[in-house]
């Protein structure tokens, strides 16, 4: 658990220094990585971890 705490204020860091995750609309959160990075309903994959993502994981 505490690695994907400390991954996720990695990503916060990249977001923040280069505004990676602009662009992202927000509409699926991963539940491993809890990413929100604005997933179409055609991608089954998380961006960052891998992990599958289900229609439960629309916000």
């Amino acid at each position: 658990m505490h690695e994907n705490i400390l991954k996720n204020i990695d990503i916060l860091v990249l977001q923040k220094e280069y505004g990676v995750l602009k662009k992202s609309n927000g509409n699926f959160r991963c539940r491993k990585c809890l990413m929100r990075d604005g997933y179409s309903e055609e991608e089954k994959k998380c961006r960052w971890c891998g992990q599958d993502i289900f229609e439960m994981d629309r916000v």
